[in-house]
C-alpha cells in the first residue's frame, strides 16, 4: 500500500509539472524563405561548425541542424505543427566513419514511437513512450528558446524525447541575466535537456537569434557567424 500510495504522489507531482498553462509560443519569425544560421564551434573534442535552418509551409513548420567536427557527423531534420507539436523527426550521426545511428521519430495523439539502428552490429533499439501534454522532439531543441518570451515569464518547464534512452525527461528553460554578445542585447538563458546544461544568448527582438551557445560539461562554445 505505503508503495503505490508513493506512486500515485510522484505521478500526481508530474501531472502538476507538465499541465501548466499553455505557453504562447512566438513563431512569427519563421517565414517561409528559409533562415540559415550558421556557428563557429569550439571544444575540447575538436572543433568544427553548427548549423541550423528554419522555413514554414502552409501548416508547418520545418527544422534542419548539422554538426561537424573532426571524425563526428550528425544531421537532423524534424517537422512539426506550426503550434510547435511535433509531427516527425530523422537523425544520423556517422563517428570516426565507422558507427552509424540512424534515428526515427513519428508523433501521434500522446503517443510516439523511436527506432534507433546501429550499424555495422545492425542492433536496434525500440520504444513506445507514453506522455501527458505537450512533448518536445530532441531536433527541436534549437527552435524553442527563441519561441519563449522571457520578458514575460523567466522560467520553463517542459517534457523532451530523450534520443539517448528513448525516454521522456523534463527540459527546463530560465532567466538567468541580461548580456550583450557581439554587440547585440540578450537574454541569457540557462537550458538543462538531454544533452546536459547549456547557457544560451537569445537576441532581444522579434528574430530571437542564438547568438551564443556555452555547453561546460563538454566544454563546448559555439557562436553565431555575423
Amino acid at each position: 500500500m505505503k508503495i503505490i500510495f508513493q506512486s500515485f504522489l510522484l505521478l500526481a507531482a508530474a501531472s502538476t509539472v507538465f499541465a501548466a498553462e499553455p505557453t504562447p509560443f512566438k513563431t512569427q519569425w519563421i517565414t517561409s524563405k528559409p533562415e540559415v544560421l550558421t556557428y563557429s564551434s569550439i571544444g575540447k573534442q575538436g572543433n568544427g561548425l553548427y548549423q541550423v535552418s528554419f522555413l514554414r509551409t502552409d501548416s508547418t513548420v520545418e527544422i534542419y541542424m548539422n554538426i561537424i567536427t573532426a571524425g563526428f557527423t550528425k544531421t537532423v531534420s524534424g517537422t512539426m505543427n506550426t503550434d510547435l507539436t511535433p509531427i516527425a523527426s530523422v537523425s544520423k550521426i556517422i563517428v570516426n566513419g565507422q558507427i552509424m545511428m540512424d534515428t526515427r521519430c513519428n508523433y501521434e495523439k500522446q503517443r510516439l514511437h523511436i527506432s534507433t539502428l546501429m550499424k555495422p552490429y545492425n542492433r536496434v533499439m525500440k520504444n513506445d513512450p507514453d506522455f501527458i501534454g505537450r512533448v518536445f522532439d530532441f531536433s527541436q531543441s534549437p527552435i524553442v528558446a527563441r519561441t519563449l518570451d522571457f520578458s514575460v515569464q523567466h522560467a520553463y518547464t517542459f517534457q523532451m524525447l530523450n534520443p539517448q534512452t528513448n525516454l521522456i525527461i523534463p527540459f527546463t528553460m530560465k532567466l538567468i541575466g541580461e548580456e550583450i554578445v557581439k554587440g547585440i542585447d540578450c537574454y541569457k538563458v540557462e537550458s538543462n535537456d538531454f544533452e546536459g546544461r547549456s547557457i544560451i544568448w537569445v537576441e532581444k527582438g522579434s528574430s530571437s537569434r542564438v547568438i551564443r551557445i556555452e555547453q561546460p560539461e563538454t566544454e563546448r562554445v559555439s557562436e553565431l557567424i555575423l
